[in-house]
């Protein structure tokens, strides 16, 4: 889970039809990314290990990469009384309070 992973998967996302798919090839993301084709390989097994895509293997193309929409939440921050607006609102604290 590096940054170029979440990049590729934003790349790939962004080449997605309505069925939620895309075929870039790997040569083409890790152009896009600035990252070799190795590293987009890598970044792929992660998401696919993490059952963030599955993966239609095509004989003679570019693989098919269906994206896992909806179906993995991941909580990045919770809810605390110092990073609610309403709490803000209520009470001014200085910029380093706010800050954490």
């Amino acid at each position: 889970n590096t940054p170029t992973t979440k990049l590729v998967l934003f790349v790939m996302a962004n080449y997605a039809d309505q069925e939620h798919s895309c075929y870039p090839s790997e040569k083409h993301l890790g152009k896009i990314c600035g990252v070799t084709d190795r590293s987009v390989r890598r970044c792929i097994s992660w998401l696919k290990e993490n059952n963030l895509i599955t993966i239609t293997h095509r004989k003679g193309t570019s693989n098919r990469y269906f994206l896992s929409v909806d179906t993995v939440v991941r909580t990045l921050r919770t809810a605390t009384p110092y990073n609610t607006k309403d709490i803000q609102k209520k009470k001014i604290r200085s910029k380093n309070e706010l800050a954490g």
